[in-house]
């Protein structure tokens, strides 16, 4: 057995010891003396045996003492073995806590913690925080906090009257529905890119369809069905040439976190819609965008609530008259837990690179895409294929396996405690997606391809 080997079979193990959710136990308490038992009592405690193996075996493993530390932040990856593209990434122990913070603010101020409390500065810096996330400049463009990407993509098109919207084959379910549902409100036209056969679209082809009419190019900066990664840079200033008043709408749902993203440098044509859930792992409610503020006067959302008012604690009647930056965007009460919970989040997550979530984007790019060529080079040595011909750089965090029977398969690597995600392409057949996340190592990706193997993997050809 070899010690990448050891240390996986050790995690898979640690799954089997968990306690029972406690939120399970809480909703069955009958008295509150119960509820207070069960509140106070310790959390299940972490898996240890996963950590010491890995700092025992460290240099066998190739790994630094700075990627141990960072990554026994996040305990939950060691309740098995992680390798999930769904859109909940594992919460890091800063997460919660922020989350309890919030929640004590609110127990002992009440209404006071908007002022008392800090709610407003906590807004601040989560406007700050995601702004350095994208590569964005609060001075030149502004953050705006949604429950998920899907509202904050409405809340841009509501915005665009008319004309084209161009966008690809591969764009994630939540754009299909966006873009048709526009063009049936204001008449405008739709032109979709066809992909490739392997899931690609290439950039040459994007690019054709910018026509003078196209007001809007709505990309996902990664495709969710294979982990094409769109070249951006190059879309962006195709946009500029071609189209220099039309909007580049990217959905970084899939990269943010992962894929360092340069909002400033691809310039006042491009907005970014993201979410916490994945690479960011910080749960649901904390989507944004990101717009530069060019837009503003262009583009009047027809959504609106008190918190769009240029002052809604003046509690002013009449026809709304909109905030000029990106608050102008949302409608009701903010999200502020969601907010705490992504902060903390991002402050774990800076952790590893000395405290700037900007380079640990740039450490987790280099991190995952070493974990995919991981991935890539063990299927082709076990002879599984995988989709798309193309190298590491070219993909997001994960990539995906082709396999015959992947329900099953999916659900068999789940009771063993790895979790994958499965997309179908015809019936059973399809992807199983494996991911890699910036606090993984080599030897969970290989002990995933191992064990799909183990289950019957691989296509029939």
């Amino acid at each position: 057995m070899t010690h990448g080997e050891e240390v996986a079979r050790a995690q898979l193990a640690a799954r089997a010891a968990e306690r029972p959710s406690r939120l399970t136990a809480m909703l069955a308490a009958r008295t509150p003396g119960e509820l207070r038992a069960l509140v106070q009592a310790p959390d299940s405690p972490a898996p240890g045996e996963p950590a010491r193996l890995r700092r025992a075996y460290a240099a066998e493993l190739g790994l630094a003492a700075a990627d141990l530390d960072f990554r026994e932040l996040y305990p939950g990856l060691d309740r098995g073995i992680y390798a999930c593209s769904h859109s909940m990434g594992m919460p890091s122990v800063a997460g919660p806590a922020a989350v309890e913070e919030h929640l004590a603010q609110l127990a002992h101020h009440g209404i006071g913690v908007w002022d008392e409390g800090a709610w407003v500065e906590l807004m601040d810096r989560y406007r700050a925080a995601v702004a350095e996330l994208v590569g964005g400049d609060l001075a030149r463009g502004d953050v705006t906090w949604f429950p998920n990407a899907s509202e904050a993509l409405c809340a841009v098109l509501e915005g665009v009257e008319s004309g084209t919207l161009v966008y690809s084959a591969g764009h994630f379910t939540t754009g299909h529905y966006v873009h048709h549902q526009w063009a049936q409100n204001t008449g405008g036209r739709l032109l979709e890119v066809p992909l490739d056969a392997d899931g690609s679209v290439p950039t040459e082809r994007m690019v054709a369809a910018l026509t003078p009419d196209v007001r809007v190019l709505s990309i996902s900066h990664a495709l969710f069905e294979s982990g094409w990664v769109q070249d951006l840079p190059a879309l962006a200033a195709a946009l500029r040439e071609r189209c220099p008043d039309a909007l580049l709408l990217v959905d970084a749902y899939q990269t943010c976190g992962s894929i360092p993203i340069d909002a400033a440098a691809l310039g006042d044509n491009v907005a970014i819609v993201a979410a916490g859930h994945k690479q960011l792992r910080s749960g649901t409610g904390a989507g944004f965008l990101y717009l530069p503020r060019r837009w503003y006067s262009q583009l009047t959302p027809r959504r609106t609530g008190w918190w769009n008012h240029r002052a809604p604690f003046a509690f002013e009647k009449g026809a709304v008259v909109r905030a000029e930056d990106g608050t102008r965007f949302r409608s009701g009460t903010p999200t502020v837990m969601a907010q705490a919970m992504l902060l903390g989040e991002l402050a774990a997550f800076a952790t590893s690179a000395g405290g700037s979530i900007g380079e640990a984007v740039v450490r987790a790019r280099r991190v995952t895409s070493g974990l995919v060529q991981t991935l890539l080079d063990h299927c082709a040595r076990q002879g599984l294929g995988v989709r798309g011909d193309w190298p590491a750089e070219r993909r997001a965090a994960f990539v995906c396996v082709e396999v015959d029977h992947g329900p099953r398969i999916n659900e068999a690597l789940g009771h063993q405690g790895i979790r994958v995600d499965f997309r179908p392409s015809d019936g059973e057949r399809g992807w199983l997606r494996v991911s890699g996340n910036a606090a993984g190592f080599a030897y969970e990706m290989e002990a995933v391809i191992t064990a799909i193997l183990h289950e019957g993997g691989g296509r029939s050809r």
